[in-house]
């Protein structure tokens, strides 16, 4: 094992005991499949250095990891979106709708 693998798979089992504590104290991050952000921070490590990551204290590491993971919860919530909804979700955030 190279020691970029050993770096990646340490970095992936320090944010796997970030995402139970997340997911532990905020009910609305159970929603998310653990193993599929799994799979995004693995492929987010892929492309940044897991020594970015590994310095860090567990409580800036949780910070980052629950910004991932609020992130995946807004795209999971828009995917239930109708095409009308995604649209004035749109607008709002764009500040063009109006009541």
């Amino acid at each position: 094992m190279t020691q970029a693998s050993v770096e990646k798979n340490t970095a992936l089992k320090r944010i796997s005991e970030a995402i139970d504590q997340v997911m532990e104290s905020k009910s609305i991050y159970q929603e998310l499949d653990k193993n599929q952000l799994i799979q995004t921070f693995s492929t987010l490590l892929d492309r940044v250095s897991p020594q970015i990551l590994l310095p860090l204290n567990d409580e800036r590491l949780k910070k980052r990891v629950r910004r991932v993971m609020a992130t995946e919860l807004l795209s999971t919530i828009l995917d239930d979106f109708t095409p009308e909804e995604k649209e004035m979700f749109n607008a709002a955030v764009e500040g063009r709708w109006e009541r």
